[in-house]
């Protein structure tokens, strides 16, 4: 099983702007999908993203790294899938921008 770890940010300030409720079946689907099979839940991302994966949760979009050697999957960021600023802000995170 893979270890899930979140960027700081990622508690700090996504989960803050979601509702309770909403944060909790987000963080049940990380847990249940991306802890057995990291690659076959998400859609792998490209340009300077490329390396990197997202996964959809109702209205919500998950940016997250796999590092298979250390067996961890390391979420960037949680937002809005209409907000394209989560592309954005994952970038400015990663310090590709």
């Amino acid at each position: 099983m893979y270890e899930i770890v979140y960027h700081r940010f990622v508690v700090q300030k996504d989960l803050k702007k979601i509702p309770k409720g909403n944060q909790k079946k987000i963080l049940r689907s990380i847990h249940k999908k991306l802890k057995t099979h990291p690659e076959a839940f998400g859609k792998p991302l490209f340009g300077e993203l490329k390396g990197y994966y997202r996964l959809r949760i109702d209205p919500y979009r998950v940016i997250y790294r796999i590092e298979k050697e250390k067996i961890l999957v390391f979420i960037i960021h949680i937002g809005l899938r209409k907000d394209f600023l989560a592309y954005i802000e994952s970038a400015k995170r990663l310090g590709l921008m």
